[in-house]
């Protein structure tokens, strides 16, 4: 593929710190959600890059399905694919939209890869040399990832590294998984005043929150478009807001 089909490639990092949706909590969350209203959270998560650039982006989703190959290189193959494909009908129940596993590399668009600690410089620079990312990124980041768009915001192409000793070491396995591949459906932005939510780099808990399965029902509604912006999108959103569940 070469550079010229896609544009920049968006960088995700792991905060691996995610609010759980459970018991009677989660409809008090969804009728009052503690941090930014759902127009306001869609403005920031899905409207925002997380790293680079500071102004408004357009849309960024998927049009055509998402097959995730896993490639599994420090053992334990059985136990990442029970949890990746967990999360991933959870995402595809969530939005409608087609995701799953694929076991044929060449069918893929999503590459996740579980290594160790000790490859991450050689993994980074291997499966996302336009990044060019820093030690102290490689450091820092429990886990990442990033995209690749078209010229028409649509998503074509992903790419998740996790670490697992590092990780496990964190307690942080399931939560990467979950985090990483939400965030590479277009929801790519953290910010402390969306919450609960796993954008949050300071939320607490390991699962979507029901503000969280709101944000990527309202992305993967049919009305909103890859490529729209931030003024075409915003009054779709705050209509969808009102009705959906």
């Amino acid at each position: 593929m070469t550079r010229a089909s896609f544009l920049k490639p968006v960088l995700l990092a792991g905060a691996c710190l995610l609010l759980s949706n459970s018991g009677n909590a989660q409809s008090s969350r969804i009728a009052k959600p503690f941090g930014a209203d759902l127009v306001e959270s869609f403005e920031l998560i899905a409207l925002r890059n997380e790293y680079g650039d500071t102004g408004w982006t357009p849309v960024r989703k998927w049009q055509k399905p998402v097959r995730v190959f896993i490639d599994s290189r420090a053992g334990y193959l059985h136990i990442q694919e029970k949890l990746v494909a967990a999360h991933l009908a959870n995402l595809a129940r969530i939005t409608g939209h087609d995701i799953r596993i694929t076991t044929d590399k060449q069918e893929a668009n999503t590459l996740l890869v579980f290594d160790r600690e000790m490859n991450l410089r050689a993994l980074a620079d291997s499966l996302t040399p336009e990044e060019h990312l820093s030690d102290e990124f490689l450091k820092s980041a429990v886990c990442f990832a990033t995209f690749y768009l078209h010229h028409d915001s649509s998503i074509h192409k992903a790419v998740v590294v996790i670490p697992v000793d590092r990780a496990r070491a964190k307690a942080k396995l399931p939560t990467c998984i979950i985090e990483e591949l939400t965030q590479i459906l277009g929801l790519i932005n953290d910010s402390d005043k969306v919450f609960p939510s796993i954008f949050n780099d300071k939320s607490i808990d390991e699962e979507l929150s029901p503000h969280d399965i709101r944000l990527l029902k309202l992305l993967y509604h049919p009305k909103v478009k890859a490529g729209m912006s931030r003024d075409k999108v915003i009054p779709i959103i705050r209509e969808l807001s009102q009705t959906i569940p």
